[in-house]
C-alpha cells in the first residue's frame, strides 16, 4: 500500500463518519467501504461501518464486517463483543453465543459475562417458544 492510500483512506473514513453523524447512512456506507478498500487494516473503519449497517437494520452484515476485522486484529476482543451484539439483534442467538464466548476467552470482562447470560436467556426463551 502506498502512503497516499493511507491518507485517502483516512479522508474517506472522516467523510463516512460525518455522513453517519448526519444520518445519511447510504453515503456513510459508501465512504467507509472505500476507506476499507484503500486500507484493509483500518480497523476503526470496520467498526464504524458496522455501526452504520446496524443503524440501517442490517445486523447480519454488521456482524460479518466485524468478523472480517477480527481476523485482521484477533487481539481486539471488543470486535467479538460487537459481533455478539449484532448477531443478537439479528435473532441469531447461537452465533451471538459463539462470539461472546470468544470475547470472554480473550478478556472475561463483566460486560461480556452479563451479555452471555442475556444471550443464554434468549436461547432458553426461544426453545420454550418452539416447544409450544
Amino acid at each position: 500500500m502506498k502512503h497516499y492510500d493511507d491518507i485517502a483512506a483516512e479522508d474517506y473514513y472522516e467523510m463516512g463518519y460525518a455522513w453517519a453523524e448526519t444520518k445519511n447512512f447510504a453515503k456513510a456506507k459508501e465512504c467507509l467501504s472505500r476507506a476499507i478498500e484503500l486500507n484493509p487494516h483500518f480497523i476503526y473503519a470496520y467498526v464504524t461501518l458496522s455501526k452504520v449497517l446496524s443503524a440501517m437494520g442490517d445486523y447480519a452484515e454488521a456482524a460479518r464486517i466485524l468478523k472480517k476485522a477480527s481476523k485482521i486484529d484477533p487481539e481486539f476482543h471488543r470486535l467479538e463483543y460487537l459481533q455478539a451484539r449484532y448477531f443478537y439483534k439479528d435473532g441469531n442467538f447461537p452465533a451471538a453465543l459463539r462470539a461472546i464466548e470468544r470475547a470472554i476467552s480473550s478478556s472475561p470482562q463483566k460486560l461480556y459475562l452479563k451479555s452471555k447470560k442475556i444471550i443464554l436467556h434468549a436461547i432458553d426463551c426461544e426453545r420454550e417458544k418452539n416447544k409450544g
